[in-house]
């Protein structure tokens, strides 16, 4: 991905939309439709306005990521926020950005998953049916791509 002004902006994006997104899946176990289409709105206007020619990049990495995760959606194991807020990481990040951040958030999810059965078995409950805030689990994987990458995440 070229490094530039695009990149700046898309990774503001992902940085500062994370915070506000992790709250309300602890919270409301929802994530707004405000935050994922406003993100999916500013990765289409940077796209237009810098990417345009990387058609087969972030256009298909937002495909993609809807496509994969409508399906785990179809199957009730994730939210429609979950769904959204995916396809905004494939938008502004790219195919190669998205890999890594599906990657990191199911590991971080699977271990955020047993820490509820766990946590629930202990209090002699059953954890079937228990609320994982995936989304969470998806903004610890955009900043650790970010924060860990060699070259910054998407730069």
């Amino acid at each position: 991905m070229p490094e530039g002004l695009d990149t700046i902006l898309s990774t503001a994006v992902l940085l500062l939309w994370g915070v506000p997104i992790v709250y309300f899946d602890l919270t409301r176990h929802r994530i707004p439709n405000f935050l994922t289409y406003s993100g999916i709105l500013a990765g289409l206007l940077i796209f237009l306005l810098f990417r345009r020619d990387q058609l087969a990049n972030f256009p298909v990495a937002f495909l993609i990521a809807f496509g994969v995760y409508y399906i785990c959606y179809m199957f009730g194991w994730l939210g429609g926020g979950d769904v959204k807020l995916m396809s905004m990481v494939g938008l502004l990040g790219g195919k190669g950005f998205l890999v890594e951040v599906m990657l990191y958030s199911a590991i971080i999810g699977g271990l955020i998953a047993l820490g509820v059965a766990l946590t629930l078995l202990f209090r002699s409950r059953s954890p079937r049916g228990a609320n994982i805030p995936y989304g969470t689990a998806i903004v610890a994987g955009i900043y650790l791509v970010i924060f860990t990458a060699p070259a910054g995440g998407l730069l």
